[in-house]
């Protein structure tokens, strides 16, 4: 539950912030009249984007069980290498985004066509949407699919509309890199869990053994109960994990975390020519 929560309140956050940018800069050069062209752009962004996530986790679902564990390991890694590299995206070029967002916007209104405002908000949440149903494909193998994973979702959505809701009508100031800093430490933790995850599906589909055990908690710490539930979903905590899992584990979360905290880019930069 708590990993959904807080993938859609940061995923949802984005979002939010891309349409009030748009939103706002339309209102401010007295354009309220393309404000419907933005919502429809929005409106089938999440409609295809939930579409394309429904089908996909329903397709898998019906699938071998081999080419199953296969393709939730497959997710997992995709959706690994997709967040760590947002989180540092964000990071790096969110002080940038504003500008973009309205230089966008401005070509769109020269052109004078319909089209080009739509499509403008239209890829702007379909990027999110994609990057949520990819996410939520391992996430939801991992910790079920029980109706508190979908309350998860629903509230951490809930609350990033209500931040963007505040932030851009209600004038609210509300820190925004602490905020993603935050939830970008909670989402590595998420993102070292797939890791582990994609390890033991792999195995599971017979591409390699993953034999032994570090550790056996499931008698005092069992990932079914709330604790238990509570650090598998935060934390991707296993109870019963194997070498092989560990070391996937804190190989991905060590290094990434020490960079995102001290705010280093995944590549250095090169240096200036003197």
């Amino acid at each position: 539950m708590l990993a959904t929560f807080f993938l859609m309140l940061r995923e949802g956050l984005e979002a939010a912030l891309i349409v009030g940018i748009v939103c706002a800069y339309l209102v401010k050069i007295g354009r309220r009249d393309a404000l419907s062209r933005v919502a429809l752009g929005v409106a089938a962004a999440i409609g295809l984007s939930g579409a394309i996530g429904v089908i996909v986790t329903l397709t898998i679902d019906e699938l071998p069980e081999v080419v199953q564990a296969t393709a939730e390991a497959i997710s997992a890694v995709i959706a690994v290498a997709v967040l760590t590299w947002m989180l540092f995206w964000m990071r790096r070029q969110g002080r940038a985004l504003k500008g973009e967002l309205e230089r966008g916007v401005d070509l769109a209104i020269s052109d004078g066509s319909t089209i080009a405002l739509v499509t403008l908000a239209f890829v702007s949440v379909f990027r999110e949407g994609i990057e949520t149903a990819l996410f939520l494909i391992p996430i939801v193998s991992f910790n079920g699919s029980g109706i508190d994973t979908l309350l998860g979702g629903l509230a951490g959505l809930a609350v990033a509309i209500g931040v963007g809701w505040a932030i851009f009508v209600g004038g609210r100031r509300v820190n925004l890199r602490r905020f993603f800093t935050a939830t970008g430490t909670i989402l590595i933790f998420v993102a070292a869990g797939l890791v582990a995850f994609a390890i033991a599906e792999f195995a599971n589909a017979g591409l390699y053994g993953n034999g032994g055990l570090v550790f056996d908690l499931s008698g005092v710490l069992s990932e079914e109960s709330p604790i238990g539930s509570v650090l598998r979903g935060l934390f991707g905590y296993r109870s019963a994990p194997t070498p092989l899992e560990v070391v996937g584990y804190l190989a991905y979360l060590v290094p990434v975390l020490i960079l995102f905290v001290l705010d280093r880019p995944l590549i250095p930069r090169p240096a200036a020519a003197a």
